[in-house]
Protein backbone atom coordinates (compact mmCIF):
# COMPACT_ATOMS: atom_id res chain seq x y z
CA UNK A 1 0.00 0.00 0.00
CA UNK A 2 1.23 3.28 -0.79
CA UNK A 3 2.27 5.97 1.45
CA UNK A 4 -0.40 8.52 2.46
CA UNK A 5 0.34 11.87 1.01
CA UNK A 6 1.93 14.48 3.22
CA UNK A 7 0.64 18.10 3.26
CA UNK A 8 1.59 20.84 4.26
CA UNK A 9 -0.87 24.04 3.57
CA UNK A 10 -0.41 27.97 5.49
CA UNK A 11 -2.44 29.13 7.51
CA UNK A 12 -3.31 32.00 5.13
CA UNK A 13 -3.90 29.18 2.62
CA UNK A 14 -5.98 27.14 4.81
CA UNK A 15 -8.27 29.94 5.73
CA UNK A 16 -9.09 31.24 2.20
CA UNK A 17 -9.68 27.86 1.20
CA UNK A 18 -12.04 27.11 4.01
CA UNK A 19 -13.60 30.14 3.24
CA UNK A 20 -14.50 29.54 -0.52
CA UNK A 21 -16.08 26.91 0.75
CA UNK A 22 -17.90 28.37 2.97
CA UNK A 23 -19.23 30.46 0.55
CA UNK A 24 -19.88 28.08 -1.74
CA UNK A 25 -23.38 25.94 -1.15
CA UNK A 26 -22.71 22.69 -3.24
CA UNK A 27 -19.29 21.45 -1.94
CA UNK A 28 -17.82 20.50 0.97
CA UNK A 29 -14.42 19.36 0.24
CA UNK A 30 -10.96 20.65 -1.81
CA UNK A 31 -9.95 18.51 -4.29
CA UNK A 32 -5.83 18.05 -5.40
CA UNK A 33 -5.99 16.80 -8.95
CA UNK A 34 -2.69 15.40 -10.75
CA UNK A 35 -1.91 17.37 -13.78
CA UNK A 36 1.40 16.62 -15.38
CA UNK A 37 5.14 16.34 -14.79
CA UNK A 38 7.72 18.21 -16.57
CA UNK A 39 11.40 19.33 -16.34
CA UNK A 40 11.68 18.49 -12.61
CA UNK A 41 7.89 19.15 -11.28
CA UNK A 42 4.68 18.65 -11.50
CA UNK A 43 1.19 20.45 -11.50
CA UNK A 44 -1.27 19.76 -9.60
CA UNK A 45 -4.81 21.91 -9.85
CA UNK A 46 -7.22 22.40 -6.91
CA UNK A 47 -10.90 22.16 -7.13
CA UNK A 48 -14.40 22.37 -4.85
CA UNK A 49 -15.98 18.96 -5.19
CA UNK A 50 -17.80 16.78 -2.75
CA UNK A 51 -16.43 12.92 -2.29
CA UNK A 52 -16.99 10.94 -4.82
CA UNK A 53 -16.25 6.74 -4.65
CA UNK A 54 -12.64 5.73 -4.77
CA UNK A 55 -12.01 8.96 -3.49
CA UNK A 56 -8.87 8.82 -0.51
CA UNK A 57 -10.01 11.32 2.11
CA UNK A 58 -7.85 13.54 3.99
CA UNK A 59 -8.40 16.49 6.75
CA UNK A 60 -5.93 19.21 8.02
CA UNK A 61 -7.91 20.56 10.80
CA UNK A 62 -11.64 21.26 9.53
CA UNK A 63 -10.65 21.21 5.83
CA UNK A 64 -12.08 18.43 3.66
CA UNK A 65 -9.12 17.08 1.18
CA UNK A 66 -9.79 14.82 -1.87
CA UNK A 67 -7.72 12.92 -3.99
CA UNK A 68 -7.36 9.66 -6.48
CA UNK A 69 -4.45 7.66 -6.93
CA UNK A 70 -3.10 8.98 -9.74
CA UNK A 71 -2.02 12.07 -7.50
CA UNK A 72 -0.67 9.34 -4.95
CA UNK A 73 1.11 7.61 -7.47
CA UNK A 74 3.06 10.90 -8.71
CA UNK A 75 3.33 13.46 -5.97
CA UNK A 76 4.72 12.27 -2.31
CA UNK A 77 4.37 15.66 -0.67
CA UNK A 78 2.33 19.00 -1.59
CA UNK A 79 3.21 22.28 -0.17
CA UNK A 80 0.59 25.09 -0.32
CA UNK A 81 0.67 28.49 0.18
CA UNK A 82 -1.67 31.59 -0.47
CA UNK A 83 -0.29 35.14 -1.38
CA UNK A 84 -0.85 38.01 -4.30
CA UNK A 85 -4.59 36.67 -3.99
CA UNK A 86 -3.30 33.44 -5.68
CA UNK A 87 -2.55 30.00 -4.66
CA UNK A 88 1.11 28.24 -4.71
CA UNK A 89 1.52 24.92 -4.96
CA UNK A 90 5.11 23.12 -4.71
CA UNK A 91 5.36 19.62 -5.18
CA UNK A 92 7.55 16.62 -4.58
CA UNK A 93 7.25 13.68 -7.09
CA UNK A 94 7.61 9.83 -5.83
CA UNK A 95 9.97 8.05 -6.80
CA UNK A 96 8.64 5.99 -9.23
CA UNK A 97 6.71 8.70 -11.28
CA UNK A 98 7.09 8.92 -14.72
CA UNK A 99 7.36 12.63 -15.96
CA UNK A 100 6.17 13.23 -19.56
CA UNK A 101 9.03 15.48 -20.18
CA UNK A 102 12.32 14.53 -22.11
CA UNK A 103 13.95 17.02 -20.34
CA UNK A 104 12.91 15.35 -16.27
CA UNK A 105 15.86 15.12 -14.29
CA UNK A 106 18.04 17.87 -16.16
CA UNK A 107 19.49 20.78 -14.21
CA UNK A 108 16.85 23.28 -16.49
CA UNK A 109 13.31 23.05 -18.61
CA UNK A 110 15.68 24.50 -21.48
CA UNK A 111 14.61 22.68 -24.32
CA UNK A 112 11.53 21.01 -23.77
CA UNK A 113 9.41 24.21 -25.32
CA UNK A 114 6.74 24.09 -22.92
CA UNK A 115 4.70 21.64 -24.82
CA UNK A 116 4.15 20.16 -21.28
CA UNK A 117 1.44 22.37 -20.07
CA UNK A 118 3.84 23.36 -17.10
CA UNK A 119 4.92 26.88 -19.07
Amino acid sequence: MAQPLKIKISKIALDELMEMIQLDETCDSVRFVFDSACCKTSKVDIYLDNFKTGDIKNNIETLKILYDSTLLDNICELTIAYSDSRFWVKTTLTVDSKPSCPKHGSDSCGGCSGHCGSH
